[in-house]
């Protein structure tokens, strides 16, 4: 038996149908009304309060005793539903006057995906307050469960369960149960509104092992940013000792936070860390600052700052267009600060440290800027540095210019004061200090015909530089000027045809190019060097007009480069499949113009430039790059790299590079299943489990991580990351060795491990940050990349 009481009449064939304000029906009416369905677009995550209020009330039960507008009782397999709420028990009683239930007899509650089973109820429905005895829960955000003696649900976000227990590991039959990790507590208060619930009295319970007692703890039901304090992070590190951090994240707004960190370690003391960062409509940034008050590993008080701020606004004018202000500060207290704190984040561990600042202006066609930029240089007198040089200030002013009746004309003109301090160099240094002004103008003006057959681009550039130093040159002179013109012709073709290969249907290209670049001699072997060093020699750069960067070199070309690729591509998709280059340079004249101590380049060919990179499928990647010297017929520089990520969780990286006289590596990385860690066949990998992504390959199972760079030619480990992770299902253990090269004589090693109990907390050192950043593809076992919806347990 159903009965239906709403606004509107509830018509239901062959059953018994009461409507609010009307008499009892007792039978089905002759002729029914046809019942019109509306269709929706889609199924409402979020129930709103007028829905909530004005839904109908659907019941059913074996029996069924009412008065109309006042009270009924359900009895037998009772069924109470409205929007949002359904109630399930052997006996049901509800007030129509006061909208309150209660439910006696293996009560189940579903509320929005929350399931509540229990001995029995008493209920205020539309406000969603009461109380429910002896009940099991299992809440959708986060997945928890547990038991208590009672929840009390205050309103329709916040409920308090009382003497509980909560855990999230996947309960099995049979009573002797015990879940793996269990958090025991007087008092759970649910927040639902701010996704938060606070534990009092509690009790963390591993393997059936006390392993945390505490008076309160909040943590999170999604993975929305919560304020408060987050799990204490433990390591141990060779200079450090044991390290214990507690860290406070304080989330001041939905576009700001901050963390706060406090360290104890073992050998050197206290240290005090600080995250800020923002994100605006128009800027955003971060600030990063680490305190050390007395560090005995130097005696003396330690600190790093690193600040970034970029921002901008559209004024509307015509006139002042986008303005702009962007900052990088980046300063240390001490020469030794990148040795000793080697984790600090990337800004700070270098040994040049920039701090800038610039305003610029853009409008239409034409930008403006202008910076500061100033260097901290930390010595060591093992390898020392030759600071670069300050910009004090700079002025730069573009014009570009696209499609101007068929051409493309660019302006630039740069002012900068350069300046050095050479008297902090260990041990001296041969370079002589040029500080000065330099200014120069470039203009380039060319015409490119493209077409789908290929492609002509003459272009011509005028370059016009003046310098005025401090100190007078070898010449005698303080002032000296550079004016130089620069021609180049590229050129290109284009063929295409299909192709099949391996049963697969393709598109093939091949691409012949032709670019030819003349700049006449001058000499500027007394010419300072305040920014100018050689490009990286690859496929991209040796089709450039100056083989060097900066300003203060402009070689004298007179050379063609001569190259040809071949593309693959899907046919059906149009997914590049397959790439093969090659170029080689020939220069018809010596090359006069170069850096001090480099060597002199010879007329003639050039190396010769071959690389490849395939990806047949989504499996494999390969790419190579070959400098090969076709007079001592041996390579100049090597890369070859390998990727297999045949399903998430299992990627393995291999490369190896060379540098002929200099550096010869391998480098292997990989997080891989130990259970399979080897395929029989390709349909293993294919039929491998793969759940939900960021819920790793299920549970029970080990994953080694790692990667291992090698130097082949000083025969020794440079960097070393070695690991495991396993996962339980509602439980990850984490322990991981990294041992990090500072120097060509020193090395750091620490040890890193972590208890991550799904959907409550992580305890311990956390090395998903150095997993994430060393090993390329890796995946965490555990992200909340999919919000949880209600109807994954509708009822």
């Amino acid at each position: 038996m159903l009965l239906g009481l709403a606004p509107v009449l509830a018509q239901v064939t062959s059953q018994v149908v009461v409507q609010a304000k009307s008499p009892v029906v007792l039978s089905p009416p002759a002729e029914a009304p046809t019942l019109i369905l509306q269709n929706s677009i889609r199924l409402e995550e979020k129930i709103s309060e007028i829905e909530r209020k004005q839904s109908p009330l659907f019941i059913s039960g074996k029996r069924i005793d009412a008065r109309p507008d006042l009270d009924l009782v359900i009895e037998g397999g009772a069924l109470l539903r409205k929007q949002g709420l359904t109630v399930k028990a052997q006996r049901i009683e509800y007030d129509q006057s006061r909208d309150t239930l209660k439910a006696d007899g293996d009560v189940t509650i579903n509320r929005e995906g929350n399931l509540f089973q229990g001995t029995a109820l008493n209920l205020q429905a539309d406000s969603f307050q009461g109380r429910f005895l002896q009940p099991e829960y299992t809440l959708l955000k986060g997945g928890g469960h547990g038991k208590a003696s009672e929840i009390e649900f205050i309103d329709q976000q916040r409920a308090i369960i009382r003497n509980a227990t909560y855990t999230t590991c996947a309960r099995l039959p049979g009573p002797s149960w015990l879940p793996e990790w269990v958090l025991k507590a007087a008092s759970l208060q649910v927040n639902e509104e701010d996704d938060t619930i606070l534990a009092k009295d509690i009790q963390l319970r591993f393997q059936d092992m006390p392993l945390l007692v505490a008076p309160s703890l909040t943590f999170p039901l999604s993975s929305t940013r919560q304020s408060g304090l987050l799990a204490p992070l433990i390591g141990l590190d060779t200079v450090s000792g044991i390290e214990v951090s507690s860290p406070y994240y304080w989330n001041i707004a939905p576009n700001r936070d901050a963390t706060l960190t406090t360290t104890v370690m073992s050998k050197r003391g206290v240290a005090f860390d600080s995250e800020f960062r923002y994100l605006e409509s128009d800027s955003q940034g971060q600030t990063r600052f680490n305190l050390m008050p007395n560090d005995p590993l130097r005696q003396q008080s330690r600190w790093g700052l690193s600040s970034q701020h970029a921002g901008g606004i559209e004024t509307g004018s015509s006139v002042l267009g986008r303005l702009g202000v962007n900052v990088n500060l980046n300063r240390v207290s001490d020469e030794n600060y990148w040795r000793d704190f080697p984790r600090a984040g990337l800004s700070l561990t270098q040994r040049l440290l920039p701090a800038s600042g610039s305003l610029y202006w853009a409008q239409g066609d034409w930008s403006m800027m202008t910076q500061v930029l100033q260097f901290q240089t930390l010595q060591d007198i093992s390898s020392p540095i030759t600071p670069p040089y300050n910009r004090s200030p700079q002025v730069l002013a573009q014009y570009s210019k696209w499609d101007l009746n068929g051409f493309d004309v660019s302006l630039t003109a740069d002012t900068t004061r350069f300046e050095a301090d050479y008297s902090r160099i260990p041990g001296g240094t041969r370079t002589i200090l040029r500080n000065g002004q330099r200014s120069f103008a470039a203009a380039q003006i060319s015409r490119p015909w493209l077409q789908a057959w290929g492609f002509v681009i003459p272009k011509i550039q005028l370059h016009g530089t003046r310098y005025q130093l401090d100190t007078a040159l070898a010449n005698g002179q303080l002032e000296t000027n550079r004016l130089l013109p620069t021609f180049s012709l590229d050129t290109g073709l284009v063929y295409e045809r299909d192709a099949s290969y391996f049963g697969r249907n393709l598109r093939q290209t091949l691409e012949p190019r032709a670019f030819f670049v003349r700049t006449p001699y001058k000499d500027q072997s007394l010419l300072p060097t305040y920014d100018s060093g050689a490009t990286d020699f690859n496929l991209t750069t040796i089709y450039a007009e100056n083989p060097y960067v900066g300003q203060d070199r402009i070689a004298d070309n007179n050379l063609v480069t001569l190259g040809v690729s071949s593309r693959f591509f899907d046919a059906t998709s149009g997914a590049e499949l397959a790439r093969f280059g090659f170029a080689q340079r020939y220069r018809f004249s010596d090359q006069l113009v170069r850096l001090p101590g480099e060597l002199p380049v010879a007329s003639g060919f050039s190396d010769i430039l071959l690389g490849a990179g395939v990806r047949w499928d989504n499996r494999w990647t390969f790419d190579s790059t070959l400098q090969f010297d076709a007079q001592t017929h041996r390579t100049t520089r090597t890369t070859l790299s390998t990727r297999f990520n045949p399903t998430p969780y299992r990627v393995f990286n291999t490369a190896y590079r060379l540098t002929r006289d200099q550096s010869e590596q391998i480098d292997l990385g990989w997080q891989w299943p130990l259970r399979d860690f080897t395929f029989t066949n390709d349909q293993a990998a294919a039929n491998a489990p793969v759940l939900a992504p960021g819920q790793g390959l299920g549970a029970d199972r080990w994953y080694s991580v790692g990667r291992m760079n090698f130097s082949l030619k000083d025969r020794r480990m440079v960097d070393t990351l070695l690991g495991l992770e396993y996962d339980a299902g509602c439980w990850l253990g984490r322990v991981v060795y990294e041992r990090l090269q500072s120097t060509t004589s020193t090395s750091r090693s620490r040890i890193l491990f972590q208890l991550e109990f799904v959907g409550l907390a992580r305890v311990g050192s956390s090395p998903l940050k150095t997993l994430r950043d060393n090993i390329p593809r890796y995946q965490y076992l555990r992200e909340d990349l999919a919000p949880t919806s209600r109807f994954t347990s509708y009822d």
